[in-house]
């Protein structure tokens, strides 16, 4: 593994995105039933909400815009769409509609390269950083696809905090950015320049730890979510890792990841890659949605416009869902 191939990159002027409340459309039909779980998701027809597909990407398209394992996926304040390729070890852009825009990146390790890139994350309203999960190291382009260099050097970072197993990345507005470390269990958190500041949590069953951490996200104010595939829990944590809200998530397989996502009102979307479920929760762990039928979901992410973008690795597509009251007709969509 070639380290410190892509010269380190400057500090960026980091800006916040603006955020939008949720896109009002009507409602779905699909695969809602009145069965309760045995933990964490009422029975759906007391849901007030439900998710709406409205659009697909990368399934149907040729050529370059077509999609081969979708594992990470992001929005920029314009809406435009970037996804991580594992299998195609690149960065596609596409616009709000679904157009392709371009790409980066290739097979290899050295500058522009990519191995397995696992996760993508809007920092400020600049750039999006890449976990080039291979090459353990974050990876930042602009917002034209153009790379800036490497915000981070897991590899060298591990000689100091031990051995790590970047799973997921989540940035905050700031641009802090939060690395989940399945080896240790633990959160590594990083400025925005990504230099290494604190560890948050490690293996156990108490508030603030984790069994399985398999997905993180950060919220608007600072706040950090996590999903655990062991412990089958949710936890938002404030930014030092104190434990402020947490709540079960129903029995699955302890296999895949679990994808999180934060809006700007605190709601938290979860999936389950085993069972391609995917469920809305507002900020004390209350369920207002829940969908099954998706296709491997590994990578969710919040549009400025209150939409839901889940990378389904499994269907080689992202869709686009909307959040509308229960009982409402259902609009067109995918």
């Amino acid at each position: 593994m070639l380290r410190r191939s892509v010269p380190r990159v400057l500090p960026l002027v980091l800006a916040l995105l603006a955020g939008a409340a949720p896109v009002a459309l009507a409602a779905p039909g699909a695969r809602d039933s009145a069965t309760a779980d045995s933990a964490g998701v009422a029975p759906r027809d007391s849901l007030p909400l439900r998710f709406v597909p409205v659009q697909a990407l990368g399934d149907s398209a040729g050529g370059r815009a077509a999609l081969a394992e979708p594992s990470g996926v992001t929005c920029d304040a314009f809406g435009r769409i970037y996804v991580a390729d594992a299998a195609q070890n690149r960065l596609v852009r596409y616009d709000a509609a679904g157009a392709w825009l371009g790409e980066a990146g290739a097979l290899g390790s050295g500058a522009g390269d990519l191995r397995r890139p696992t996760d993508a994350v809007a920092v400020g309203s600049l750039g999006v950083a890449i976990l080039d999960r291979e090459n353990q190291r974050i990876v930042l382009y602009d917002l034209f696809g153009r790379l800036q260099g490497v915000l981070t050097d897991l590899a060298a970072l591990a000689e100091d905090v031990g051995r790590i197993d970047p799973l997921a990345l989540a940035a905050d507005r700031g641009g802090a950015l939060y690395v989940a470390d399945a080896d240790g269990d633990r959160l590594l958190a990083l400025d925005f320049r990504g230099q290494y500041t604190r560890t948050l949590g490690g293996y156990g069953a108490g508030g603030g730890s984790f069994r399985g951490l398999s997905g993180v996200a950060a919220g608007r104010d600072g706040e950090v979510v996590t999903a655990e595939r062991a412990g089958r829990r949710v936890q938002r944590l404030e930014p030092g890792g104190h434990m402020l809200a947490s709540w079960p998530l129903p029995a699955g397989p302890r296999r895949g990841r679990l994808p999180v996502a934060v809006d700007d009102s605190a709601r938290v979307a979860v999936a389950d890659e085993s069972t391609g479920r995917l469920w809305l929760f507002d900020a004390a762990g209350r369920a207002l949605a829940e969908r099954d039928g998706l296709a491997g979901p590994r990578a969710l992410a919040f549009a400025p416009d209150g939409s839901l973008l889940a990378a389904e690795s499994g269907a080689r597509r992202v869709r686009r869902f909307v959040l509308v009251p229960a009982g409402t007709p259902a609009p067109p969509g995918r």
